[in-house]
């Protein structure tokens, strides 16, 4: 083993107010458990950062000011709301620009690529982020990837929470020291069927109780959103609008089958809570005197509050798998409070379009 290979690898990991808190937290932990020297790099000494979940209160060990690029062998960049503070401190840009052009490990999560737009450093790269700035890395010359993680060169960057433990499984690797990592062989970045939870659980991630919880909390909306559906298709006149209906039921079916599935993997076991049972009296009675107008409001108004749910859930987990069936959801929920909204002007205008045919294109809600 050369010298290169046997030395501490030195990691500076950025951190801001607001920071996603298990963005933070999970790489330092497992970094650290690793054997790496890691260093909390801020744009100041003299106060503690507070993250945006309320779980990390960290102060900085040194300042991207005093730092030096070459002293590290990779530097991080979690997301959060952070990102967006980081890339107006022209000394972080810079740092993290030198970082680049001196070949070190750049690896940056969630909302954290928005320094990397700034420092002008995805020109060309693959590369992916969060939702919501993937036009803004485009626009900034990224080949975008919707992947849980995207290594090109020495440039690593995931989407989200749940993605974490692939994204520290990678830069784990990177630097040589996935052999480190006590008790447990790290698994390949593209095993799906890996216990990624539990590497997660480990580093300060999400437990296994916490992913249940949401687990069960998406199962009981889906489970009222079912039996409302249920009763809106028998309720409506409107032939495309109870096709409509129905397709949306159908599609609450396999949500929950998905949800079942994935927290039986988990070992643990469906609540027996009741699942809105005073919002489902007050539907019951509403359902007397509606007409086709008003079950698409109020279907229309499920659904949205659907959409924010998962969307919400699937930024919640630090477990890939569960994130994904989440964000799944998210995405058919959107699609179809799109068709029902479609369908809505539709009637309004009187006019009746073909209910076979279904709406192409929606944007999603995020």
């Amino acid at each position: 083993m050369t010298n290169s290979e046997s030395a501490t690898k030195k990691v500076a990991i950025l951190i801001e107010n607001h920071v996603e808190d298990s963005e933070f937290l999970v790489p330092y932990n497992a970094l650290q458990e690793a054997g790496a020297e890691v260093t909390v790099l801020g744009s100041r000494v003299n106060e503690k950062y507070q993250g945006k979940q309320m779980k990390l209160s960290m102060a900085a060990d040194r300042t991207t000011t005093d730092a030096l690029a070459e002293e590290f062998d990779a530097v991080i960049i979690p997301g959060g709301m952070a990102p967006d503070r980081m890339r107006t401190n022209m000394k972080t840009v810079r740092f993290v620009q030198d970082a680049v052009e001196r070949g070190k490990l750049v690896a940056a999560v969630c909302h954290g690529p928005q320094v990397l737009i700034e420092g002008d450093l995805l020109q060309g790269k693959r590369a992916t982020g969060f939702r919501a700035i993937r036009k803004d890395m485009q626009n900034a010359g990224a080949n975008y990837e919707d992947t849980a993680v995207v290594s090109d060169g020495n440039l690593v960057t995931s989407r989200r929470p749940g993605d974490l433990p692939i994204f520290t499984a990678a830069i784990l690797r990177h630097l040589g020291l996935e052999k480190n990592i006590k008790n447990v062989g790290l698994p390949a970045e593209t095993d799906a069927s890996a216990d990624w939870w539990k590497l997660a659980e480990g580093w300060g991630g999400s437990t296994k109780a916490e992913i249940a919880d949401g687990l069960n909390t998406a199962i009981r909306g889906e489970r009222y959103a079912l039996t409302a559906f249920e009763h809106y298709t028998d309720k409506a006149t409107a032939p495309d609008l109870r096709a409509a209906f129905k397709e949306i039921h159908a599609n609450k079916e396999r949500h929950i089958a998905a949800l079942e599935a994935r927290l039986a993997a988990l070992g643990e076991k469906e609540s027996m809570q009741a699942a809105g049972s005073g919002a489902w009296a007050t539907l019951k009675s509403w359902l007397q005197s509606s007409d086709d107008v008003a079950l698409m409001r109020r279907a229309i108004g499920d659904l949205q509050t659907g959409v924010v749910d998962s969307f919400n859930l699937t930024n919640s987990f630090t477990d890939p798998a569960t994130a994904q069936i989440f964000d799944d959801i998210s995405v058919d929920i959107a699609r179809d409070e799109q068709r029902i909204a479609d369908l809505y002007h539709a009637h309004l205008a009187g006019q009746k379009p073909d209910a076979a045919t279904p709406t192409t294109g929606a944007a999603v809600s995020a």
